[in-house]
């Protein structure tokens, strides 16, 4: 019997409703069967079990016959019933469109065919690129602030997210930089045309290179700025394309080189430990070099749950990249790895985990790891470190 592979990503379908999810003021629908919504629906949950902005048109047997327009018409009518003043968001299943159903006339805001086998990245671009219609479409000069970022491709669904964003917001504001976050609602999106520089975290390089090319605006693309050189590199970066006020590395960095002096001490127990990092591209690139670069750590195994459209130079020459879920657990379990930097999909190969990428179903953390949560960062390592100690 042929092994079977594991695919290392999720589906382009996947992709799309984690953007999706994030924009706050709508509710995304899925048309299609159940259980195209259960799996995206309970990542969302588990994110924040006290609400879900997510329901589903709920395709049975006959809709495959004669069509899922009408159960999607009447989903749609019990959804703004039952949704105030939220937009709809139809994100359309595999089956709906191996059938055929034509969702353009269709009461919804926006609606995105997701019927392809794209893997996830792909879902997160699409998507990106289709609020590129609403931005081209909508805009609002006179109220929009001054001095505006916009942060595209964010990933707001991970363990952390928010914390991280709020402190990423925290130090552009040393500048009098204002923020505008893509995903975060259609209403930012109103904006989003008048920034001075969009920075991209991996995901939306397709929406960033239209709005340079229809509004001027220029792009760079990033990883997760992780760890004191990893934000010393973004604010560099930033200063290349944005001109700040005044020098703000001694508000950013002042706080942190005073707590890192703590740590000193107990820097050599970091030395060479064996580390195997996952999660969405971005991320786990920016993780290594921090992991390596400050730490000291040996990267061993890297594995991209998600990849992007941009090549990320890791920097880290031992690091092994693979291709599959299954190639991974046979990877892993050939390595004497001390430390896990992953998904909750890792712990039962090896339990020393911690959780810093998407999904998450028992972690629940409040801290940020970027800027000053670099802290926090070293101080969750070292426990684990203690823990195998």
């Amino acid at each position: 019997m042929t092994p079977v592979s594991l695919p290392s990503q999720g589906s382009m379908f996947l992709g799309a409703y984690r953007i999706a999810a994030s924009l706050n003021d709508c509710v995304v629908l899925v048309h299609g069967p159940s259980g195209c919504h259960f799996g995206p629906n309970f990542f969302e949950v588990l994110t924040n079990n006290l609400s879900s902005n997510a329901t589903v048109s709920v395709m049975r047997e006959r809709s495959v016959v004669y069509g899922g327009i009408e159960n999607l018409e009447k989903a749609i009518r019990l959804t703004r019933k039952h949704y105030k003043n939220k937009r709809i968001i139809v994100l359309s299943s595999h089956v709906p469109a191996i059938i055929g159903d034509d969702l353009e006339f269709v009461d919804a805001d926006i609606y995105f065919d997701c019927g392809g086998f794209q893997p996830m990245w792909q879902g997160i671009e699409a998507f990106l690129g289709r609020l590129g219609d609403f931005i081209c479409e909508n805009g609002h000069k006179e109220e929009a602030p001054t001095n505006l970022v916009n942060l595209i491709g964010f990933q707001r669904d991970v363990v952390g997210a928010e914390e991280d964003l709020e402190e990423l917001k925290r130090v552009l504001s040393f500048s009098d930089v204002k923020v505008n976050v893509i995903p975060d609602s259609l209403e930012c999106l109103r904006y989003a045309r008048y920034a001075s520089l969009n920075i991209v975290f991996g995901y939306g390089v397709k929406l960033a290179r239209r709005m340079k090319r229809e509004f001027g605006i220029p792009y760079i693309v990033t990883d997760h700025p992780y760890g004191v050189e990893g934000l010393k590199e973004f604010i560099e970066k930033l200063g290349e394309n944005f001109e700040f006020e005044h020098d703000i590395n001694k508000d950013v960095f002042g706080e942190i080189h005073e707590k890192l002096k703590r740590y000193r001490n107990n820097l050599p127990l970091f030395y060479d430990v064996p580390v195997c990092v996952v999660g969405d591209l971005p991320r786990i690139s920016g993780m290594s070099k921090f992991l390596e670069r400050e730490l000291g750590m040996n990267v061993e195994l890297a594995f991209a749950t998600s990849s992007a459209m941009k090549e990320f130079d890791f920097n880290v020459p031992c690091t092994k990249f693979v291709e599959s879920y299954s190639e991974f657990i046979e990877e892993i379990k050939g390595l004497d790895i001390k430390v896990l930097l992953g998904t909750d999909e890792e712990r039962r190969i090896i339990n020393n985990t911690i959780v810093f990428a998407f999904p998450s179903f028992t972690r629940m953390s409040y801290v940020p790891y970027l800027g000053k949560g670099t802290l926090n960062l070293i101080a969750d390592i070292y426990e684990r470190l203690m823990g195998w100690i």
